[in-house]
């Protein structure tokens, strides 16, 4: 007998143990790993540049297996590749406590980029898929939300053993912590359908298979494979705009606190308040535009979150240190569209290419935008290193973010109902 109330759709523990999950396998890779690059740098004597190249890496290698993924996530249990993924995870952060060269480091983060494509978003948004559609949105929202909150506290929870214990110690930490939130919420919580637990999407009652996602492409309902989705217009405008998004959002995160403290020189102070009010955007940004896109049309939704990120760009234009209100204006407007972007781009790929082949799919978008945001990182710096500032490179996210722009509107106007 279940222990859980019976009122209580079971797709929201669901998404609790993948919230749980994914908050903390992002919290940490993406968010909390780089604050033991100045560690590093001391023990080891690498310089700035050879420190962050494994991340890099990282990135390259997770698009290409997130691609593959995508096959595995339409063919087995994606509850099972989780597991696999953060099991992996919790092992190579115990792995890079005992690292003692360059070439281990690189390892254990390409390493990080396999276990981490098992154990992340894609398998987690299929599972979503299946568990949710009149309220996918929102429970799309919450869930993305979770890395957000994990970027925020995880620093603070190993700040006191990184500066009393050292980086090795924070790594064990962190291992121990990967387990308690990644890997046991998946098994506690986490099932790969509604139908295991004799219930249907959103709760309804279970009439067989329903795997199928229905999606509303050209105004009907369709069950595309990836051959329908690679024929059809529409596949490569959204691969154009998420992937100009995708060179945005990633570039900008990267370079934002050089860009504040070098060029604009903005003190450390002030910069660690700019960045909370960045993340806390960030925060609000994917469950306003997750909620927004269960009451309104998904694609229209995903253009007003692009528009957003052109506003955040212009306002990053213009900054004045001096004037610490143009600092913060652009925190919250490019958190709140950075994260409004991500959320939709997800929620949109779902209403657009759902269905037996939509992991695949999902994966195919997922390598192309890794890769256009790794190319945001490259070209960000090499701008900036050729031409002394950050502006051109500015100017040029607003060029792309006006493309991107438009794709979504020529997205909206060719899947109006017939």
């Amino acid at each position: 007998m279940s222990v859980l109330p019976n009122k209580i759709f079971y797709g929201w523990w669901v998404l609790l143990g993948l919230f749980l999950s994914y908050g903390a396998s992002n919290g940490i890779l993406i968010n909390t790993l780089p604050l033991l690059y100045p560690d590093l740098i001391q023990e080891f004597g690498w310089n700035e540049k050879e420190v962050t190249r494994p991340a890099a890496v990282f990135f390259v290698v997770s698009g290409f297996a997130v691609l593959l993924v995508g096959f595995l996530s339409d063919r087995f249990s994606p509850v099972r590749l989780l597991l696999v993924g953060l099991i992996s995870l919790v092992i190579c952060l115990a792995a890079y406590a005992a690292i003692t060269s360059y070439w281990q480091m690189m390892t254990v983060y390409v390493a990080f980029a396999i276990a981490l494509a098992l154990g992340g978003v894609l398998p987690s948004m299929v599972i979503l898929t299946r568990w949710f559609q009149g309220n996918r949105g929102l429970a799309v929202g919450l869930f993305l939300m979770s890395s957000s909150l994990g970027g925020a506290v995880l620093p603070l929870v190993i700040r006191a053993t990184l500066v009393e214990d050292g980086w090795r110690e924070v790594l064990i930490l962190l291992a121990i912590i990967g387990f308690v939130f990644m890997v046991l919420p998946i098994i506690a919580l986490v099932k790969d359908h509604p139908r295991d637990k004799g219930t249907s999407q959103d709760g309804g009652q279970f009439e067989g298979d329903d795997d199928t996602v229905q999606t509303q492409g050209h105004g009907s309902v369709d069950v595309l494979s990836i051959h329908d989705a690679v024929r059809m217009p529409i596949f490569y405008l959204v691969a154009l705009a998420t992937g100009a998004m995708w060179f945005c959002i990633v570039g900008v995160v990267t370079h934002q606190s050089i860009y504040l403290a070098q060029d604009l020189g903005m003190d450390t102070s002030n910069l660690a308040f700019v960045f909370s009010a960045f993340f806390f955007a960030a925060f609000i940004g994917k469950v306003l535009f997750g909620w927004l896109s269960d009451y309104f049309d998904k694609i229209k939704i995903m253009l007003i979150a692009t528009i957003n990120l052109g506003v955040g760009l212009v306002i990053l234009r213009g900054v004045d240190s001096g004037a610490l209100w143009t600092v913060y204006a652009y925190a919250l407007i490019y958190g709140i569209g950075f994260s409004g972007t991500y959320t939709t781009i997800q929620l949109v790929i779902a209403e657009l290419f759902g269905g037996p082949a939509y992991g695949r799919i999902l994966g195919m978008f997922s390598l192309i935008d890794t890769l256009c945001g790794a190319t945001g990182i490259e070209v960000l710096g090499a701008i900036r290193v050729a031409r002394g500032s950050y502006l051109p490179a500015i100017d040029l996210m607003i060029v792309l973010i006006v493309i991107a722009a438009i794709g979504v509107a020529t997205i909206s106007w060719l899947r109006r109902p017939v």
